[in-house]
Order: structure tokens, then C-alpha cells, then sequence
């Protein structure tokens, strides 16, 4: 199965033979049509290397400065694109309006009308493989890159009829330039339209029916839906309704499934925030308030070693502190009475490259403190809402010394 950015790379190469045959043949007969069809071809060149730059950097993974990571610049590309189908589609209307009152004969050849055929078989395939991973995708850039394809085969289609009819009506080859830059412009304006809500963090409300009808399906009722779209990931928030009398431990159960079953069958959906209306809390329900701390609770799931004392957790990357609180290993210091009497390192099972999980790792560890240097606004929430305190150190702060300064603290 290809990649998104595999097919973007694709389209560049052969978009860039196409374009230049294009211009050639173009100049070669003095057509307008078919040298606006080559300047739209080779702008697709731009447009396909452009979209690839942005499926690639989209894909990075998160880090300390782009804590949502880089979905954003997928939009940007598709962006860039439209404007660059709304700039070609001016200049040529433009040109073949200089050219009704500059008319120069339609020199037709066998070599212009096969350039053109294969241009269409060539650009319509590539379109159709664009629309097809980009809907599978779900890749704006990828979409609005096979919209300027789709849009190149058919003004293609209308050059083909020009050079057919030029022979009998000499503005045909005008005419049909015309046509080709409004509908470019038509394509602009649409493909910009759809970017510019993902750049504005917009409602998805495809999503939002899908979780409804995964609610329903677990009978669960929604109180508030919000989503958000950046680039092609979706983040949610949730608040459901739980009979106040539940455990604390079913409401856990509860909540992990939903958000299990939703991240399993939404694949855009990135990230979910959940609260539950009865209970006044964010994500898995247990306040402060109810007098117990996660370490305490029963019912809940559990990883790690066996809990000896107070549990701090360091994200580690490279034996070093993590510049980012979620990641794919942390170490557990266990203290008790002034000592430190456990201290391990512990892989993060849950970790995702784009959903590092920290969060459900340090609730499943049984943490009740957390050294980072960087944590999320609504993972630092959701900790403090099961009583883990959440400490934020300094940026140039080395792990042996904060080791040293826990083990020196009066603290259990």
C-alpha cells in the first residue's frame, strides 16, 4: 500500500514531463488552451511538492514547543495549493482575453493532440489515486493536490475540443482557455473554503455523529459534544451522564471503554477529553474530594512494580529527562520513610506516536507525583483530578540532580 507523501512524490515526476510537453506543443502551435493546460500542469509540479513537504512535516511527532504536534501544516500546504490554482487560473483568463484581440491561428499537429491524450489518461489516474488515499487518509492536502489534477484533466478535455474545432471556429481555442481558468478559479475558491475551516479549528461534525452512535451503542448519554479539527486529526471533548450512584470503579471501566472503542473506531480522532456530568470531574472521575488517592482506589488498572512508598515518575528520552511529559518510558523512584527504597525504569505500554498516553501510564503506575518540564494543560487536569500532584522543573535541569534534591527532601 502507498503513502500519502509515496503518491505526492509520484505526481511531482510525472506532472513535471507533462507540463513541459505541454508548453512545448503549446508554443509550437500557438495555442492558448494548451499552454494554459501546460502552465497548469506545471503548477501542479509546485502544488504536488508542496502538498508531500506538508503530509511529511504533519507527521512528525509531537514535542516540547508543538505540544498538539504538526497536523496544522498539512492545511497550510493544501493552502498554499489553492492559492497557487487561484493565481494560474487568473493568468489565464487573463491571456486569453489579450488573446481575442490579439487572434493568432491554431497551428494544429498530430504531436499536440497526442501530448493531450495521454495528458488526460496520465492526470485522471493520478487524480483518482489522490482522491483514493486521501479520503483514506482523510488528507485535505492529498484531496485538494487530486482537485488540481481532476482540475488539469478536464481543462485537458476542453483543449482537446478546441484543437478540434479551431479549424472551423478560430476563437474555439480562446474560448476553451477562458473556460479552463473559470473553472480553476471555481476549484480555488472551494478547496480554500474547506483548508481554511481546518486552519480555524472548526467543528467536525462527521465525527461527532460517529460518536454519538458509538454512545448510543454503549448506552451512554451525551450532555456536551465539542470536536475540533487540526489538519486531519480531530480532538474531542465529552461530557456524559453517569447515575450518581455507580462505584467509582465502574465509572472507570465505563469511560476507559468508551475512550478505547472511540480511538479504535474513529482513526482522526487523536485525543478526548471525557467528563462525567454526575461526578463534576475530568476524564476518569475521581476528584480530590472524595477522600482517596489513586494509589488507594481498587478496581483500576494496574502496571509496574509494586508500589513500596511514595511514586514519583520521570519521563526519560536517552537516560536523560524527557523534554515532553507523555513518551515511551519513564523511571519510578518509590521513598519511604526518608529512603529511596525502588527505583526502576518502566516502558510505557500504552505509548502511540501521536497519543503518548503519559497520563493513563502514570494513573496505571499508581503515581502520586510527576517531575516533567513540560505537560499539557489537560493532562495536568486530569492528574490532579486523581490527586497526583504534577511538579514542573527547570528546562536545564539534569536527572542526577533531581534525584539528589528528592532523596535530600523531608518528604515520604
Amino acid at each position: 500500500m502507498m503513502k500519502p507523501q509515496s503518491v505526492s512524490a509520484l505526481s511531482t515526476f510525472v506532472n513535471l514531463g507533462l507540463g513541459i510537453s505541454k508548453l512545448v506543443f503549446g508554443f509550437l502551435a500557438s495555442s492558448m488552451a494548451l499552454i494554459a493546460d501546460g502552465i497548469h500542469s506545471s503548477l501542479d509540479v509546485l502544488s504536488s511538492f508542496v502538498t508531500f513537504l506538508g503530509l511529511k512535516t504533519a507527521r512528525k511527532p509531537v514535542d516540547e514547543k508543538h505540544p498538539y504536534g504538526y497536523w496544522k501544516t498539512e492545511s497550510l500546504a493544501g493552502f498554499l495549493v489553492a492559492i497557487l490554482l487561484g493565481g494560474s487560473g487568473i493568468w489565464i483568463l487573463y491571456e486569453a482575453i489579450l488573446r481575442i484581440f490579439d487572434q493568432e491561428p491554431v497551428k494544429l499537429s498530430s504531436g499536440a493532440i497526442a501530448v493531450v491524450v495521454i495528458s488526460i489518461l496520465v492526470t485522471e489516474s493520478l487524480a483518482r489515486l489522490k482522491f483514493y488515499y486521501g479520503g483514506k487518509f482523510r488528507s485535505l492536502a492529498l484531496v485538494a493536490d487530486a482537485e488540481h489534477s481532476r482540475a488539469d484533466a478536464l481543462s485537458s478535455i476542453g483543449v482537446l475540443l478546441g484543437l478540434c474545432l479551431v479549424k472551423y471556429f478560430n476563437i474555439a481555442d480562446v474560448i476553451i482557455a477562458l473556460c479552463i481558468g473559470v473553472y480553476i478559479l471555481y476549484q480555488a475558491f472551494q478547496i480554500g473554503k474547506e483548508i481554511t475551516d481546518s486552519l480555524l479549528d472548526v467543528a467536525d461534525k462527521e465525527v461527532e455523529e460517529r460518536i454519538k452512535k458509538i454512545c448510543l451503542s454503549h448506552k451512554i448519554e451525551i450532555s456536551q459534544l465539542k470536536t475540533r479539527k487540526i489538519g486531519t486529526a480531530t480532538f474531542a471533548e465529552i461530557k456524559i451522564k453517569l447515575p450518581p450512584k455507580l462505584k467509582v470503579e465502574e465509572v472507570q471501566r465505563i469511560t476507559d471503554t468508551l475512550e478505547e472503542r472511540l480511538l479504535a473506531n474513529i482513526p482522526e480522532l487523536k485525543q478526548i477529553v471525557i467528563s462525567i456530568q454526575a461526578y463534576q470531574m475530568t476524564r476518569t472521575v475521581v476528584l480530590p474530594r472524595l477522600g482517596k488517592r489513586i494509589g488507594e482506589l481498587e478496581g483500576f488498572e494496574q502496571i509496574g512494580p509494586k508500589k513500596r512508598g511514595e511514586r514519583i515518575i520521570i519521563p526519560l528520552e536517552k537516560e536523560e529527562i524527557s523534554p515532553v511529559f507523555g513518551g515511551p518510558k519513564y523511571l519510578i523512584v518509590d521513598k519511604k520513610d526518608k529512603n529511596i527504597v525502588l527505583k526502576e525504569v518502566v516502558k510505557n505500554p500504552y505509548f502511540e506516536k501521536d497519543s503518548p498516553h503519559g497520563a493513563r501510564f502514570a494513573k496505571a503506575v499508581r503515581a502520586d507525583r510527576i517531575l516533567t518540564k513540560q505537560i499539557g494543560d489537560n493532562a495536568k487536569q486530569n492528574l490532579e483530578n486523581f490527586g497526583i500532584e504534577v511538579e514542573i522543573i527547570p528546562e536545564d535541569k539534569k536527572l542526577s540532580d533531581v534525584l539528589k534534591e528528592y532523596e535530600n527532601s523531608s518528604s515520604n
